[in-house]
């Protein structure tokens, strides 16, 4: 953010001037530049810690031990822990009895980060800069693991004008990232039983869930690391000229080369673990991981260039004022990956390439390029400053594509009416009014390239010759082509009104907007029965529709020293599949057209049965029993197959977000909050629970069915996260949570220290502040966080970040 100037967004058709790369959208980013003045140091420093936003709360050993009893029982199994044993879990008199949260024991309250920015700006009318360099530092969240991410970045733009008529700058920026960790084993702290401790008595680490299945021990050296290194180099000259003979025309353009690489090191080897058996009160030690060292090295490398040249106008004469341009872009990148790979190391001790076995290596390879070429322009006109015009169109060609389709024409316009600049409005209320419409059409090539060719990939398939068997590389035939494929259209169609009054004492804008999306790749295996065995190529045959509206509101005040400023945005859209191309055959209440994308094929849960009498009274599915949930035969066959699942219009893609920004000054104090949100979003989570394998949730085993029970939150609880395991893990309506949630994303208090004092020590400014982010929730899902969608949670959530920070400068 010290680099950052100004952020914008473009929604609307007139992100389509953008081309290829607009299609969701724009942010526009304004970086700092040099200023006339002398020279003018800044020094930002943020030192703070983070946690997770919310670690989900297993089931205690108590809890786990009559559960995986009852579980046994439902098999005729005899259970697997005593009373004695149960209670010894209970009041921890037994080292060999624990109560292991695993979550507690094997992360970190809290782990520390920091940021630090130094930059100096300066210069004169001829000669300006902006000079930055930033490091930040993140730990990582692992007791036993060392893992951090680290950042460094240089950043140097240099503005010269020339003459009154000719201005060149230079932009460099570099960065290095380096990504170290031991492991990121998230998924086994919610599988691991509570009654096994992470360490034993004797110092030992703990088998875990199954052999080996420590995350403790995977998260440290014991298993190995990765270190990912990753450098990015760009750097920009550009030209503007004014043409002095006709006012208002110039030229401009620039060249962008960008050179980033990477080098990833994965080194992995076995490390030991023990078991114990509490009766015959022995260890064992258990080996996990590979069965020997080996290690994958991998370095990959990517270049592009952009080249940008533009003619502009700008001119106001009478009431008439136009801006127009005309630009050429080429573009080029490639890139190259180069990788190798040894086993069976005979150390542990050298984790270099060189030290491993020489049977088994690999090595492998590939390289790929493309290229854009566009044309583009736009003409603004304003008459009075109150009825305003732009027309703007893109010729654009993409290598993704062949020859003959390879090319797209995207025109785009937009018309105000600032109705609050007419003679009946002065002297009203509304300072500013002003009505706007746009339509526009933007191409994405956002594709796998050469999919018209008939491409072959070399593989290991082909013959096998000699006593100790060679295998040759042989051909696979890779995509079916289509020589027909072209871009993706997105036609966008917006209305919008803005008002203020009172010089913004209170402000709004609305916007309707319809997105329709044409020439969608797809296939048509949906229309073609599987059984035919037939690979079909990609067509553009997909049409999706999103329609929606967004509202802004905005107030604002001042008191003498005090003064506040309030914003609020909520919007709604809704996406739905036109056309897909599926079979005719299915039930309408499982195809995908007219439905919302991603729309889930889900059971629809009715109830759980708890009695035998209602079991053998409605239909189920082969095996259903008494505790199990009942779902609803849709076909009406009398029997639950799975052409009674629907499609379900309920996605983790929220259809209403909403947000609230609040600022507030009084005298040298500074208060800044942002609250976002999102309803209308569902994620399908179940936990299972492999009784004597698995644990899961609290929530989830305290309120799970028994036999008996008549009012139970839970059916019996899933043992599989395969539905094919378990009737009650089958994807259904009864597991579809709801994802809806209020944050408080962002919270800063900040003091100005600015002033006479600081004057006298030539200090130009010091500020300090005190920030947040992710600080709290208010959410329905409770057991995870509910921006992840991941089936069994097993996900890496959000942090809350705690931050101190001082800005000076100089």
């Amino acid at each position: 953010s010290d680099d950052i100037e100004s952020i914008s967004v473009l929604k609307d058709a007139s992100a389509a001037i953008y081309g290829a790369q607009a299609a969701n959208g724009v942010i526009l980013i304004t970086t700092k530049r040099g200023k006339v003045g002398k020279p003018t140091i800044n020094y930002t420093a943020n030192e703070g810690f983070s946690q997770l936003t919310r670690v989900p709360e297993m089931a205690d050993a108590v809890l786990y031990a009559e559960f995986t009893n009852e579980y046994r029982a439902r098999f005729g199994q005899p259970p697997l822990y005593s009373e004695s044993d149960i209670q010894k879990f209970r009041d921890g008199s037994d080292p060999f009895y624990p109560n292991t949260n695993w979550y507690d024991e094997v992360l970190n309250k809290y782990t520390s980060q920091r940021q630090h920015n130094l930059n100096m700006t300066g210069g004169t009318q001829s000669l300006s800069y902006f000079i930055s360099g930033s490091y930040s530092f993140q730990d990582g969240i692992f007791k036993y693991g060392d893992s951090h991410f680290t950042t460094y970045s240089l950043i140097a733009r240099i503005d010269g004008q020339i003459n009154e008529n000719v201005k060149v700058g230079f932009d460099l920026n570099s960065a290095l990232d380096e990504n170290y960790n031991t492991g990121y084993p998230f998924s086994s702290l919610g599988t691991n039983l509570p009654t096994v401790p992470v360490f034993w008595p004797n110092g030992m680490p703990s088998s875990g869930v199954t052999a080996g299945d420590n995350p403790a021990i995977q998260s440290s050296e014991e298993s190995g690391y990765t270190d990912n290194k990753d450098k990015r180099y760009s750097a920009k000259v550009s030209l503007d000229v004014k043409i002095p003979w006709i006012t208002g025309l110039g030229a401009d353009g620039y060249f962008v080369y960008v050179n980033n690489s990477g080098f990833d090191k994965s080194w992995s080897k076995p490390y030991f673990a023990n078991s114990y058996s509490r009766s015959t009160q022995e260890y064992s030690t258990v080996k996990d991981g590979p069965q020997a060292p080996q290690l994958t090295e991998e370095a990959d490398s990517y270049t592009s260039s952009l080249t940008f040249f533009r003619l502009k106008y700008d001119k106001s004469f009478n009431n008439h004022s136009i801006n127009t341009f005309i630009a050429f872009e080429q573009s080029l990148s490639k890139s190259n990956e180069l990788s190798a790979r040894r086993v069976d190391f005979y150390s542990d001790v050298i984790d270099q390439l060189f030290a491993g076995g020489l049977a088994n290596q690999v090595t492998d390879g590939s390289a790929s390029e493309g290229a854009r070429q566009n044309y583009f322009g736009r003409l603004n006109y304003g008459y009075m400053g109150k009825y305003l015009l732009d027309v703007n169109f893109r010729y654009d060609g993409s290598s993704n594509f062949p020859k003959d389709r390879r090319w797209g024409f995207f025109p785009g316009v937009s018309v105000g009416w600032r109705i609050s600049e007419e003679s009946f409005m002065q002297g009203g209320a509304f300072s500013n009014l002003k009505l706007r419409a746009s339509y526009g059409q933007i191409g994405n090539d956002r594709i796998p390239a050469f999919q018209w060719l008939s491409t072959y990939s070399l593989g290991s398939t082909g013959y096998t010759f000699g006593r100790s068997p060679l295998t040759t590389l042989g051909l696979v035939a890779g995509v079916t082509p289509n020589p027909n494929i072209t871009w993706e259209v997105a036609e966008i169609t917006n209305l919008g009104l803005d008002a203020s009054i009172r010089d913004d004492l209170f402000s709004i804008a609305v916007d309707v907007f319809k997105q329709k999306r044409s020439n969608i790749l797809a296939k048509r295996d949906l229309a073609i029965p599987g059984n035919t065995g037939l690979t079909l190529p990609n067509e553009n045959i997909g049409v999706v529709e999103n329609k929606g509206i967004e509202v802004e509101l905005g107030h604002r005040a001042n008191f003498k020293e005090f003064s506040y400023r309030l914003g609020g945005n909520i919007a709604f859209s809704r996406n739905q599949i036109i056309d897909i191309d599926e079979a005719q055959n299915i039930p309408e209440w499982q195809k995908l057209e007219g439905n919302i994308i991603g729309a889930p094929l889900l059971y629809k849960a009715i109830k759980i049965i708890r009695t035998q009498e209602e079991l053998e009274s409605i239909p189920v599915y082969p095996g259903t029993q008494v505790g199990d949930l009942q779902y609803e035969d849709t076909d009406k066959d009398g029997v639950i197959t799975d052409a009674d699942m629907v499609r379900v219009n309920q996605s983790s893609t929220p259809e209403i977000t909403f947000g609230l920004n609040l600022a507030l000054d009084y005298k040298r104090f500074a208060l800044w909050a942002h609250l976002a949100g999102q309803t209308r979003a569902w994620v399908q989570l179940h936990k299972y629970s492999k009784g004597a394998g698995h644990n899961s949730l609290k929530e989830l085993l305290e309120n799970r069915y028994t036999p008996g029970s008549m009012d139970s939150k839970y059916p019996i609880i899933p043992d599989s996260e395969t539905r094919t395991m378990d009737v009650n893990g089958f994807p259904s309506t009864f597991w579809q949570m709801d994802a809806s949630f209020l944050r408080l994303k962002s919270l800063e208090l900040s003091y100005d220290l600015s002033g006479d004092f600081l004057s006298r020590i030539n200090v130009n400014s010091l500020k300090l502040f005190l920030s947040g982010s992710n600080l709290f929730t208010i959410d329905k899902l409770e057991w995870y966080d509910p921006e992840g969608d991941r089936l069994i949670g097993d996900f890496y959530p959000q942090s809350k970040v705690y931050n101190l920070g001082v800005r000076i400068s100089l």
